[in-house]
């Protein structure tokens, strides 16, 4: 009989690490955001710094530049690079970081 609550307590337990393992792996896997927002020119359509775009979720910064979004899994251009593609807004509830996109371009979430 005591072998028997032995062996229960040690399956418990290794059920237990078992789903705090699994959860701990699951959040551990997240891709980054949804969009990335990268700083383009007004004039030139070049992706630019991204101190050249303000803090500010839409659109214009003060120094002549805004954000255009990349979906996660599309190529980012390098600074000084035209920007093609992209969306001048992140849709409603997506998940967005503005800046911070190496300068040699690639590709978001990856």
């Amino acid at each position: 009989m005591t072998r028997d609550i032995g062996r229960r307590r040690r399956s418990a337990s290794v059920s237990i690490c078992l789903v705090a393992l699994t959860a701990a792996a699951m959040t551990g896997c997240s891709s980054g955001p949804d969009y990335q927002g990268v700083c383009q020119d007004d004039h030139t359509s070049t992706r630019v710094d991204d101190e050249h775009c303000g803090s500010g979720g839409g659109g214009s910064g003060g120094s002549g530049g805004h954000w255009v979004y990349y979906r996660n899994g599309e190529r980012v251009p390098a600074v000084g690079e035209k920007l093609s593609g992209g969306s001048l807004t992140a849709p409603h509830g997506a998940s967005v970081e503005r800046g911070g996109f190496g300068r040699g371009g690639g590709t978001v979430g990856g």
